[in-house]
């Protein structure tokens, strides 16, 4: 089997090239996202909410004497909201935040196409919490697996890329 970028020949079992990475069932979508990154990305995703909280919180909290205390709590609860439709809206595209920020995508292991509300709901929840059981190993599995999947990728039927 060759691969339909760079026509070097792949073995026939992978879902990436070995030679320039490229997501072999659907070249278009991207090239395989490094652990590193993949590890990044994750990490960002709870900062940026504790970040948007802190920023959100004082903002509102120095207006509070103005408006009062009920107009605070309104907003906040407002902004929580909105960021969860956005976390949600970008669930359903196979992205987290920090997967956005840094151009990566979770993709359908066999199409290479978006995997959907419930598939990343079920890697997000049920898949990273076995992922995370025992010390974390199914974390450190992408480490050694083929195709980069840590155990919530295999639940789900997912890897993750680079878009291009």
């Amino acid at each position: 089997m060759n691969c339909p970028s760079c026509n070097k020949e792949v073995v026939a079992d992978k879902l990436f090239c070995t030679w320039c990475e490229v997501f072999i069932p659907n070249p278009q979508v991207g090239k395989k996202a490094g652990l590193f990154r993949r590890w990044f990305a994750t990490a960002i995703d709870p900062i940026l909410a504790i970040i948007l909280y802190l920023i959100v919180v004082g903002i509102l909290g120095g207006a509070a004497g103005a408006f009062g205390e009920s107009a605070t709590v309104g907003a906040i609860i407002i902004v929580t909201i909105a960021y969860g439709v956005f976390f949600l809206w970008l669930l359903s595209k196979g992205m987290t935040l920090g997967k956005w920020l840094l151009g990566e995508q979770v993709v359908e292991k066999l199409s290479g196409k978006y995997p959907g509300f419930w598939r990343m709901i079920l890697r997000e929840t049920i898949g990273k919490f076995v992922s995370g059981l025992i010390l974390g190993l199914g974390y450190f599995w992408a480490i050694w697996d083929k195709d980069n999947q840590a155990w919530h990728d295999k639940i789900a039927g997912t890897v993750v890329v680079r878009r291009l």
